[in-house]
């Protein structure tokens, strides 16, 4: 292989303004990769606009937002439209687009010797709607609709396992995904933490004496100072989605009027969160948000809450620590390798209720957010860029590789 072999991440799609998302353009950005995706929606991230050359195999149409058309299309598209990667010597996988290797390698799929190629995946989870969350999802579900589901699952189990089983390597993003690939997969993979620090998250709760530490000697730890801090309102930007919980953040809540949230983020979820918030002054709802106002929200809040089922990893989580912001989280799946109980946060069992949740919040005092600060800031910096960006270069045999401009 090259001393600078050309590198290409394929995503399956950009529909997020989340912490994968930055993962993937902070790794090509990094290693001089292009990336190609299915395609990119008008509110996500957008990696062209970091100047990263980027292929979108189509263009998003309204019927691309139908679940079952999606599927068709990601897929599809990823097995008829990447005859252009035989050009490539190493190709990393983000999301579920392995298929991609039939298109590229042709019968040399069969085989990991003599490849042209060196693919491997950056695995953030095997899909959680065909393994750990799938009574879940099929329990919600009506009767046709389980009909249809079932053998649905059952074929992308086969198609998933057939072609992760054909990957030179695999590499996630904990130690609780990795046994979750060992769990549904059977395979062995390499844990490489994702960078938390691709924005500059800081800590704004100071208001106007940000960034000027003789300004903020003349003002006195005192109770006027703490009630500077964050304006005394929490933060979820999580995703909205069910497995997300967010609907019982904000039940919280509504039995809690002395207490604020914003809620800043979008997803299937968000019509019916709205919905929930109206008549609730103490509750705003923003939707999609862009970098910089997530910055200022995230900077000057108190706390940040994030309650996830069985997360991946919780990059969110590490996000707000790098803000010196103590994160109410739940015990439970990739926040286990991140929050401390009591030190850089407060853990909720993971069976808890609204009432262990609303005793949570009230915890979060801002003299307890300012004891917590420095311990979020060390936990943050084993989670940089630099760290990840190294690690993955080791991973990938790419120790005298040396980034063209």
């Amino acid at each position: 292989m090259a001393q600078n072999p050309k590198i290409l991440i394929l995503h399956d799609y950009f529909v997020y303004k989340g912490g994968g998302e930055r993962l993937i353009i902070s790794l090509a950005k990094n290693l001089g990769a292009d990336i190609a995706t299915a395609f990119i929606a008008k509110d996500s991230f957008d990696p062209r606009a970091e100047g990263i050359y980027t292929i979108e195999l189509y263009k998003e149409k309204p019927w691309s937002q139908l679940p079952g058309f999606r599927y068709l299309q990601v897929q599809l598209s990823f097995l008829f439209k990447t005859g252009f990667a035989k050009d490539y010597d190493i190709i990393i996988y983000s999301g579920d687009c392995l298929i991609a290797m039939l298109r590229i390698l042709g019968w040399k799929f069969f085989s990991k010797k003599d490849r042209p190629s060196k693919h491997v995946a950056y695995m953030h989870t095997p899909p959680r709607h065909l393994y750990d969350n799938y009574q879940t999802r099929l329990d919600s579900y009506p009767l046709w609709k389980k009909i249809l589901f079932i053998p649905f699952v059952w074929f992308n189990r086969w198609r998933f396992e057939t072609l992760s089983r054909h990957l030179n390597l695999i590499v996630t993003n904990s130690e609780n995904t990795k046994n979750r690939i060992k769990k549904y997969l059977g395979l062995d993979s390499i844990v490489a933490y994702p960078p938390c620090d691709t924005l500059p998250f800081k800590n704004l709760g100071y208001g106007n004496y940000l960034g000027n530490e003789r300004e903020k000697s003349k003002l006195a730890y005192s109770s006027e100072r703490m009630s500077k801090y964050g304006d005394l309102y929490f933060f979820s930007w999580a995703r909205l989605y069910d497995v997300k919980r967010v609907d019982q953040i904000v039940q919280a809540f509504i039995g809690m009027p002395d207490k604020k949230l914003v809620v800043a983020s979008g997803g299937p979820e968000l019509e019916r969160i709205q919905k929930m918030a109206e008549g609730h002054p103490n509750i705003t709802i923003l939707g999609w948000i862009n970098d910089a106002q997530l910055l200022e929200y995230l900077g000057k809040c108190l706390a940040t809450i994030y309650i996830p089922i069985r997360e991946d990893f919780g990059m969110s989580a590490v996000e707000s620590m790098q803000a010196g912001k103590p994160v109410i989280g739940v015990a439970d799946g990739g926040l286990l390798e991140i929050i401390t109980d009591q030190k850089n946060g407060l853990l909720l069992p993971p069976d808890f209720t609204i009432s262990d949740l609303q005793e949570a919040i009230k915890k979060i005092t801002p003299e307890l957010a300012k004891q917590m600060e420095n311990n979020c800031y060390q936990t943050a910096e084993k989670f940089s860029e630099k760290a990840f960006t190294e690690q993955m270069k080791k991973i990938l045999g790419l120790t005298n590789y040396t980034q063209s401009s």
